[in-house]
């Protein structure tokens, strides 16, 4: 099978089983953000130590990534999200990435980046839901794209095919603006 077929259909075996997920939960995924909303406030503990804070990061361009150590689709994400998005921009001084663990500890998290050294990107754990909780009721991958004014540029719930692609757009066109 060619790679191109064959990547298609890895994407689309992952998006059907975050649905499917979704619907044998019998439970109604909710956003409560959309594009042009503020993001809400927050702030998260860090694996690496310190915290994250949102405001702490006022004038830049930050990607939050929800995800968790059992979420299939996030496992696939999470080396595209290293690939196509941190390494690209990480040096950036204008560019902030926080992938936070939703329902998951510190523990959890330190167990998790010792199995995956090739995940590089910062790690946080969220879990009571207290950040989350505030932009959604369920559905992981989830990824945020702010602009340097603290509007959501960019919003997904799940992963596809095209789904890195789309995020790093979003960053590219929100760094170019100011």
């Amino acid at each position: 099978m060619n790679p191109r077929r064959r990547s298609a259909l890895v994407s689309l075996a992952v998006l059907l089983l975050t649905l499917s997920a979704s619907a044998a939960s019998g439970q109604k995924i909710d956003t409560y953000t959309k594009v042009g909303d503020r993001m809400p406030e927050f702030s998260v503990d860090q694996a690496a130590g310190g915290a994250f804070s949102l405001a702490g990061h006022t004038g830049k361009v930050v990607v939050v990534n929800f995800w968790a150590t059992w979420c299939e689709p996030c496992q696939v994400e999470m080396p595209e999200m290293e690939t196509q998005v941190w390494q690209k921009y990480k040096s950036s001084p204008d560019f902030a990435f926080i992938a936070i663990a939703r329902e998951q500890d510190k523990d959890t998290v330190d167990r998790f980046r010792k199995t995956h050294p090739g995940l590089t990107f910062p790690l946080a754990w969220d879990p009571k839901r207290a950040v989350y909780s505030r932009l959604a009721n369920g559905g992981i991958p989830r990824t945020y794209v702010i602009d340097r004014h603290g509007v959501i540029v960019f919003q997904e719930v799940g992963y596809g095919s095209g789904s890195v692609a789309a995020i790093d757009r979003a960053v590219r066109k929100a760094l170019a603006q100011r």
